[in-house]
Parts: C-alpha cells; sequence; structure tokens
C-alpha cells in the first residue's frame, strides 16, 4: 500500500514538473522608462495608464512564462527580427514594424507628444501660433529658428503625424540620442542647454518643482489628441498566438466598469468617454468577427 502511495506521489510531481517545464516562455522587452519599473510586481503602483493595461496582460497570460528583459529600443526591434517568442507593450502601430511583427488591439492611449522648451527669455513669435495657441508646425519652428536644435529618441515612433513632422527638419537641426538611457537622458540635455527643444511624451517628463516653472510646453496643431499605443510580438506562429490571447484579454478591459478601474487615475471624464466610445465602434461591437 505505501509503495503504491509512494508512486503515486512520485506521478504527481513529476506531472507537476513537466507541466511547469511546458510553459512556453516569452521574452518581455522593456524600454528604459520610469513607467515600466517593478513591471512584475504586483504590489508596484501603476506609473501610467499604459503599464496599468500591461501589467493586467501579463498576469493574465499565467500560460506563459514570461522573462524580461531591457534594452535600448534598436536592441528591441533586433530581437524581434530575429527571436521567435519576443513581444514589447506600448508599440505604435507602422507599416515597418508590421513587416517583422504582429500587433494587437489597442492597449493604450497616450495623451500625443509635447514640444518642451526650457529657461528661455524670449517668447516665441506669435505667427508661429494659431487661433488655439498650437504650433502651426514644428518645421515653421525651425524655418524661423535655423540653428535650434531638437532632442529626439532614436528609433522612436512618435505617431505617423508627427513622424511626418520630424522627416521635414534638417539632419543638422536633430540631436538624436540613443541607448537604454536614453528618455532620462534627453530631459536631462533639454534642463542643461544642451537641445532647445525636446519632443516628448508628457508621460516621460518629470521635472523637478523648480525645473517645472521655467518648462514651457507647446501642441503641435493637426495631431491627434493621443498615440495609440499596442503589444507587438515575432511575426511565428508562436507569437501570432500571444497575440490572439492578449486579443481576448484587451476585450476584457474595454467595458466602462473595467476600463474605468484600470484608466480612471490617468484620463479625464471627457478623455475616457471619447477613448470608451473608439473602443466601442471599432472592437467591443466587432468581437463577433474577432472570435471566428
Amino acid at each position: 500500500m505505501n509503495v503504491s502511495i509512494n508512486r503515486l506521489f512520485c506521478l504527481f510531481i513529476l506531472c507537476c514538473s513537466f507541466q511547469t517545464a511546458a510553459k512556453e516562455k516569452i521574452i518581455w522587452l522593456v524600454e528604459d522608462k520610469t513607467e515600466n519599473l517593478n513591471l512584475l510586481d504586483r504590489q508596484s503602483p501603476s506609473k501610467s495608464a499604459a503599464t496599468s493595461v500591461e501589467q493586467q496582460i501579463i498576469f493574465s497570460l499565467d500560460q506563459y512564462e514570461i522573462e524580461v528583459k531591457r534594452g535600448s529600443i534598436k536592441r528591441m526591434n533586433h530581437v524581434l527580427k530575429t527571436t521567435s517568442n519576443a513581444c514589447i507593450a506600448n508599440r505604435a502601430k507602422l507599416k515597418e514594424r508590421e513587416t517583422y511583427s504582429y500587433f494587437s488591439f489597442p492597449q493604450s492611449f497616450y495623451l500625443t507628444p509635447k514640444l518642451y522648451r526650457f529657461n528661455q527669455n524670449t517668447p516665441l513669435l506669435p505667427s508661429l501660433f494659431n487661433q488655439q495657441g498650437e504650433l502651426n508646425s514644428i518645421k515653421a519652428l525651425f524655418d524661423s529658428q535655423p540653428n535650434d536644435h531638437i532632442g529626439l529618441a532614436d528609433g522612436v515612433s512618435f505617431g505617423s503625424y508627427l513622424d511626418r513632422e520630424i522627416a521635414q527638419l534638417k539632419k543638422s537641426n536633430i540631436y538624436y540620442r540613443g541607448g537604454t538611457h536614453r528618455v532620462f537622458a534627453l530631459e536631462s540635455m533639454l534642463y542643461a542647454g544642451r537641445v532647445d527643444y525636446l519632443l516628448s511624451l508628457p508621460v516621460d517628463m518629470t521635472p523637478s518643482l523648480i525645473q517645472e516653472k521655467k518648462l514651457e510646453q507647446f501642441n503641435i496643431a493637426g495631431a491627434p489628441p493621443f498615440v495609440i499605443a499596442h503589444f507587438s510580438c515575432s511575426k511565428t506562429e508562436f507569437g501570432k498566438q500571444v497575440i490572439k490571447d492578449i486579443n481576448q484579454h484587451l476585450l476584457t478591459t474595454y467595458s466602462k466598469d473595467k476600463f474605468d478601474e484600470i484608466n480612471g487615475p490617468w484620463y479625464s471624464k471627457k478623455d475616457r468617454a471619447e477613448i470608451q466610445s473608439y473602443l466601442q465602434k471599432h472592437y467591443l461591437d466587432n468581437q463577433i468577427a474577432f472570435n471566428k
């Protein structure tokens, strides 16, 4: 009897070990942003709407083993192109990126990047602004100030509209910063006067109280109010399956109650209503089509 029990116990242990070992691994690529520190810590408070959703999805993918790897944008792009089981959050969906990765439904909606200027004594020309107080264009700004420089994160997309704006600038006006600490470095360069302007997501700006008093920010005319962020995985059968699983979990976060619970601290009531209307029309109303 004892021998039989011992055999059953050993068989149970072996089965459990097999199930654990059988979990397929996702290499979860992460940028060097303060908003995604402690990403796998369930007790760590979220620092943005995007990371709130990202954590929800990661903790829902319990059929996979998640291994977080941090790196630069260029490095992460390389991993997505050359690895069969890599995923990354907070990605703008671009045609070039779709050649080597699959994209999920919307993950989150970032307030669109703004142009920042620090500690300047001379105001910008009124002719550079429209009636709403927005910059007419980034190109017009640099046409009027051809010797100035703007800091940009290397390899990062700011959404198709602002990417086109940047493409119109002369290379001599742009200072690109890459590497694993580019976000912090670019903001520091702005405060040190090493660049005149910085194009950045509001969530990435972390000025001190003293710096904040001297920090100007400008909306760019024509830019959409939000940049849509997506999950993206390697363009393989495995990556395709992970995206399918992510989409199923994402749909549950779109319902009004769940959306408000996750995103409430990050968006105004007006913004939430606009985003929920978009999600309802393009995703929730089409769940049957997506599930076919």
